[in-house]
């Protein structure tokens, strides 16, 4: 069983927490903490349950966002049971894919294959791309299981009304944020009920898995026609998707693929494969074609498109093990988008991407890489280079620097950044010093930065900024562990961080993390 709290807070006051003025009266609700309490446990070797409390900085109630599920598997034909909340991942997901996923990335043979998860309980605290209800697994043979699922929840949206009166759907809001009385007044406007399930069959006699899958979606509110690059976009208040996937290990070759139907001639297909070349080298591939109104609310399928439609594309992937300690990975992706899409009015258009990274190892004491990338869209370039390294002095330090470069048009934005770490006994001490020099927001660099335990962050390092963090981690017995983080950003090309509510008023903004967990096992 594990319990944990964590807060956390911007210490210069947004102007989202300041008196209302002449020019706006509009201000938050809430106090200025983002909390969350979450709790898992294993209740017997059959039993799982979990729940999570959250709330938003300039949000009023720890409850503002809650999540629960408890878990039941067993070895009989009931395999599995979850009620509460919980996501799918089938297939290569162009139907239902739950969880993170990476997209492309110098792993160029997992990107492009996905494996059939089946249902999975959902604890996160990403207040969208969920179900809410019934989920269950049936093993009726070796060879045939059967996933059914049921959902019916609430989801936050902007509303208009038509010229007879009647009310529709403007936008999904997926940000999760109730701080003001406006944003108040969009949650759990629409409600939305699935169901859906699949049949998965894998033969005794071939090393093949045959899934058939189908989802139906009703909202309470219509999406009206799109107008513009969106005009073909699937509208109304009802959809069935339907898709057909298989996985086929052939020798050395692993072959997978999804063909998805959302009906009027809408449809989605991926079909990959990854095989080893040789001892040392590895090859992949991914074809996929997306139609301009297909459209399923939980696809996630690989794309250069934020949506899995109007987008057609080959991924080609290398990875070759130079020796025992150097290895080489590359991919090149080229896409094409058949018709208009957001700020491109031109049909037809296409571009690509290629990375190469070189990285290397020397057991137990050094690593790093050296990466390029050099992405195509829109008749415009963006050129990225990443130098990295890793060095342990001793077993308790950790010595990180990184050094990223991005160009696009005649700007150049810059980051530079060293990571200290100590990890002695009951101690976990971090420490990192960044300056970033970027033009504009076109030149931003990405790094996964240092954080309290079980929290990701990997934030867009823009602008004139230095940029230092402290991470202090404390196990205080068995059971207790206590963190805090402290990060401050300190700009030299502008006056005022942050926009609207958000702002404040300086250069400088100071981020403070305190959590406590406790374990029994």
């Amino acid at each position: 069983h594990q319990i944990l709290f964590k807060t956390d807070w911007t210490a210069e006051t947004k102007k989202g927490f300041t008196d209302p003025d002449l020019r706006s009266k509009t201000r938050y609700v809430g106090d200025r903490t983002n909390q969350t309490l979450r709790y898992r446990g294993q209740l017997n070797a059959n039993l799982r349950m979990g729940f999570l409390l959250q709330k938003d900085a300039g949000e009023k109630d720890l409850s503002d966002f809650s999540s629960g599920f408890i878990e039941f598997k067993s070895k009989g034909i009931i395999e599995k049971v979850i009620l509460g909340d919980f996501i799918n991942q089938w297939g290569q997901g162009l139907v239902q894919s739950g969880g993170f996923s990476l997209g492309k990335s110098f792993e160029s043979i997992k990107a492009t294959q996905k494996f059939n998860l089946g249902g999975l309980a959902y604890s996160s605290s990403v207040e969208y791309g969920y179900y809410r209800g019934i989920n269950a697994t049936l093993k009726l043979k070796e060879y045939l299981r059967i996933q059914t699922f049921a959902s019916h929840r609430n989801l936050d949206a902007t509303i208009g009304i038509d010229s007879l009166g009647k009310t529709y759907l403007r936008t999904r809001v997926e940000d999760g944020f109730h701080r003001t009385s406006s944003e108040i007044s969009h949650k759990d406007v629409m409600q939305e009920k699935t169901a859906g399930g699949n049949i998965i069959y894998s033969p005794l006699s071939l090393p093949l898995v045959i899934q058939f899958n189908t989802v139906y979606t009703h909202w309470s509110l219509p999406k009206p026609v799109g107008t513009g690059y969106k005009q073909p976009e699937w509208a109304g208040n009802e959809l069935k998707n339907y898709s057909l996937s298989f996985q086929f290990p052939l020798r050395n070759i692993r072959m997978v693929g999804e063909f998805a139907y959302s009906g009027k001639g809408q449809y989605s297909i991926i079909q990959s494969a990854a095989t080893s070349l040789s001892k040392r080298l590895d090859a992949s591939y991914l074809f996929r074609h997306y139609s301009a109104g297909y459209f399923s609310p939980k696809s996630n399928g690989l794309s250069e498109n934020s949506e899995n439609l109007n987008e057609t594309g080959l991924f080609l992937g290398l990875a070759y093990q130079i020796n025992k300690r150097m290895k080489l990975s590359s991919y090149i992706d080229y896409f094409r988008f058949p018709g208009p899409k957001y700020q491109v009015v031109a049909s037809n258009t296409s571009g690509w991407e290629f990375l190469s990274r070189l990285q290397w190892e020397k057991r137990h004491s050094a690593r790093g890489f050296i990466q390029g990338k050099w992405t195509r869209k829109e008749d415009k370039d963006l050129l990225q280079i990443s130098l990295d390294g890793h060095y342990i002095a001793i077993k308790s330090w950790d010595f990180h620097v990184r050094a990223m470069a991005s160009k696009i048009g005649s700007e150049i934005g810059y980051l530079l950044l060293q990571d200290i770490k100590w990890d002695h006994g009951k101690w976990n001490v971090q420490g990192r010093f960044a300056y970033m020099n970027t033009p504009s927001y076109d030149t931003r660099n990405y790094a996964y930065e240092p954080g309290v335990p079980y929290s990701f962050l990997l934030p867009a390092y823009a602008g004139k900024a230095i940029k230092t963090t402290l991470v202090i981690a404390y196990q205080w017995n068995k059971e207790i562990s206590v963190a805090a983080k402290w990060a401050r950003i300190h700009y030299q090309d502008r006056t005022e961080i942050g926009s609207s509510l958000d702002a404040i008023d300086g250069n400088r903004k100071t981020d403070i993390t305190l959590q406590i967990s406790y374990k029994m096992h």
